[in-house]
């Protein structure tokens, strides 16, 4: 496998040498972190790097200029028709207009590669050895990314033909065909080992992107391709790619660092990444309770719903131990369900933080909330009768099942830990031996009967609600008809409230974690 060496620059903004055995290199900045500049950079600094810039205009004249091979090959390379070695003086005139100059080069790579074909023809013709063309490769490439279109050449004019009937000129075709066009024939038409494209997605529909790129490389394996982009799934999407993140530019310098594989998905990375600011992961989809909810919470945060807690647990963790990449910090919240007590510890040391309610859902059922919500039709009297349902029809019915739940999670969270220590056969049948003893079962099933038929007979409204795993209380029809809402009446009348009123806001708040350091 072909290593590849190539320059980016370090913190003082001189040359820092790389290498790699991959194909491809990835450097994602969001918008403003100097990213053209950067590729002008190492154009400039890797003599064997080629650059396609994100300045590149895409439009094809009717007529188009012919030169011999040499002078083709210069025009399009270096600018001029004549040999010329300083390619910013003479294609860019200086560093600045590298960045922002239009590349207008469309006419200068169709003119060369039509007398390169020409030149390789000569070549086959003097050798007597056939090979694939030019035009050929990219007639091909082109029928990878458009299965029912094709390209032509008929008298040195390339034509896409659609369904073998349709036929229309080069410079008619849309958008993205023609940037497709560009690109497969400057990709073909580089002689440099290492090809530097800036902004890959441009003009390209997404559903494209990848496909295009990732049918290059293939037809490319002699060359290293660096992609700098900002496009999140582009990125991501190149899984065996070395990636990197513009952290920082101050307009002279740029701050580097190389993104490592971890747990967390590379989209969401990278995503995260961009975000520039602290980061709450909670459980749910983006459409979930927990989302809705907390996105008005912590709006301080970028909230970034990771489905289950496991994913809290993990992606906190994770990101934390990235610090020195991002220089972020990344919270995690968790509902508190039946967790024991060591496990919330145990949350709590990786930043993770649980509910002082059982369930998000339950924060929907805080006195304060329905309350607010009774007080829109002046009814604010019918709270009792609320809270009385909840107690008398919703815990009392299942409260054997919720002491058993609880049990239950304490029995395997001390199975857990009492084995967990334990390596040799020998210590595991002393642990099997001594289990009533370890668990001390009727105790603790004592203590949680205790515990939660307490909380049904002092009708303490907050306690219950810090145990009461129920999903689905508001979504009862003996509830709604209480508080005089639908399910979806009453969701969107809670967070409506959360927004707006303050006061209600700062009562909530005392429900939920602070993350403050």
């Amino acid at each position: 496998m072909e290593e590849y060496i190539y320059y980016l620059p370090d913190e003082n903004g001189d040359k820092k040498e790389f290498k790699t055995n991959a194909n491809s290199i990835i450097i994602v900045g969001a918008n403003g972190s100097g990213k053209s500049r950067l590729g002008a950079w190492m154009e400039k600094e890797c003599g064997n790097l080629y650059r396609i810039p994100a300045q590149r205009d895409t439009t094809i004249s009717k007529h188009i200029t012919r030169y011999s091979y040499k002078e083709a090959k210069n025009d399009l390379f270096y600018g001029n028709i004549n040999p010329y070695n300083d390619i910013w003086q003479l294609k860019f005139n200086g560093f600045e207009n590298a960045t922002i100059k239009l590349h207008s080069d469309y006419d200068k790579l169709l003119s060369y590669v039509l007398v390169y074909e020409h030149e390789q023809l000569r070549q086959e013709h003097k050798s007597g050895i056939k090979t694939e063309n030019i035009i050929d490769k990219a007639k091909n490439i082109w029928k990878e990314i458009f299965t029912h279109r094709e390209i032509e050449l008929k008298e040195d004019e390339f034509l896409c033909v659609m369904n073998n009937q349709h036929e229309y000129e080069a410079r008619m075709m849309s958008d993205g065909e023609r940037a497709v066009l560009y690109l497969i024939m400057y990709v073909l038409c580089i002689e440099k080992k290492i090809i530097l494209i800036d902004e890959p997605e441009l003009h390209l529909h997404p559903s494209l992107t990848n496909k295009l790129w990732s049918v290059l490389e293939r037809h490319r394996q002699d060359c290293l391709f660096i992609y700098i982009t900002h496009d999140l799934n582009f990125a991501a999407n190149h899984i065996e790619a070395d990636k990197f993140w513009i952290k920082f530019y101050n307009g002279q310098k740029w701050e580097i660092e190389k993104i490592e594989e971890n747990d967390i998905p590379q989209e969401l990375f990278l995503k995260l990444l961009g975000a520039r600011r602290n980061i709450l992961f909670v459980e749910g989809k983006s459409e979930s309770l927990d989302t809705k909810i907390y996105s008005i919470l912590y709006p301080q945060y970028q909230i970034i719903p990771c489905d289950g807690c496991e994913n809290v647990l993990s992606y906190t963790k994770t990101f934390n131990e990235q610090n020195a990449l991002h220089g972020f910090n990344a919270y995690g919240i968790i509902d508190r369900d039946f967790r024991t007590q060591e496990e919330i510890d145990s949350a709590n040391k990786n930043k993770v933080k649980v509910l002082e309610v059982a369930e998000v859902e339950n924060l929907f059922l805080l006195e304060c909330v329905i309350l607010a919500i009774l007080e829109q039709s002046d009814e604010k009297e019918k709270f009792e009768e609320v809270k009385n349902y909840i107690f008398e029809t919703k815990y009392k019915n299942v409260l054997q099942n919720q002491i058993s739940e609880k049990l239950e999670k304490e029995v395997k969270y001390k199975l857990k830990s009492i084995f967990k220590e334990s390596k040799t056969p020998e210590q595991i049948q002393e642990k099997i031996s001594s289990l009533e003893q370890l668990i001390g079962f009727e105790n603790l099933h004592k203590d949680i009967e205790n515990k939660f038929n307490s909380v049904y007979e002092s009708k303490d409204y907050d306690e219950l609600l810090k145990i009461f795993n129920q999903k689905g209380i508001f979504e009862d029809g003996g509830f709604l008809n209480r508080v005089g809402k639908t399910k979806q009446t009453y969701i969107k009348s809670v967070l409506k409230l959360l927004r707006e009123d303050e006061e209600l806001r700062k009562k909530v708040l005392k429900y939920i974690p602070n993350f403050t350091e």
